[in-house]
């Protein structure tokens, strides 16, 4: 007897935790491990924890501004294109000490290091951005079938494809070509804004002189009245 009431009591504590209420921890976790929507990532997590992928993009741009062109997957190369524009724009700063102390933390050879500063800094002085270009290749990776591409620097030596010149430069260009086959020259900022003054002058002129008309006719047809 006492032994079926024994078992009575414990059947009655189960089914009592069974139907226990949530407490905030319970419902916490729960709330941790619903699945919701990606929204607003922009980086790609690539199958690895973030200090494998760290290591990784850290490894490829040494090469990259090594050999200047990778061959890699087209994920892996999207993900590059961040920090291989980064480093560019360390390399162009004013402050050359912190961008070296900067890019000394990325960077894992102090020639590579040397030749990011001395060789593409002075490169891509001009051009304001997108130092970087992604081919993709025709054939996947064997064996797994993964989307091969070829990252490079754009306006290195021996590319198949030249990039687009800066706008800056091509404002020269087409400066130079305008100064040399019709003679007209470029206007200085001082000559741009006497040029906006006048414009806005005579457009002010104009606007006056349209207002003044329907008077002058209205008072002459009461005169013939």
């Amino acid at each position: 007897l006492n032994e079926k009431i024994r078992r009575e009591r414990s059947i009655g504590a189960r089914n009592a935790t069974k139907h226990k209420p949530l407490d905030n921890r319970s419902k916490h976790s729960l709330s941790q491990l619903r699945i919701e929507m990606k929204k607003r990532i922009k980086f790609r997590k690539l199958g690895r924890t973030s200090s494998h992928k760290w290591a990784m993009l850290r490894n490829m741009v040494t090469s990259l501004i090594k050999h200047e062109r990778i061959v890699t997957t087209t994920a892996k190369a999207k993900e590059l294109k961040y920090l291989a524009d980064h480093v560019i724009t360390l390399a162009k700063s004013d402050n050359q000490l912190s961008g070296i102390r900067h890019a000394d933390k990325i960077i894992r050879e102090k020639p590579v290091l040397t030749k990011l500063f001395q060789v593409l800094g002075p490169r891509y002085e001009k051009r304001e951005g997108g130092y970087t270009r992604i081919l993709k290749l025709s054939k996947n990776r064997r064996g797994d079938g993964a989307e091969m591409a070829v990252m490079e620097y754009v306006d290195r030596p021996g590319e198949l494809r030249a990039a687009r010149p800066p706008t800056s430069v091509q404002q020269e260009i087409m400066a130079q070509y305008l100064k040399e086959k019709i003679g007209l020259e470029p206007l200085a900022v001082n000559d741009v804004e006497s040029l906006e003054e006048d414009i806005n002058k005579l457009s002010v002129d104009e606007e006056t002189d349209e207002s003044d008309e329907p008077q002058s006719d209205s008072r002459e047809d009461d005169s013939k009245n």
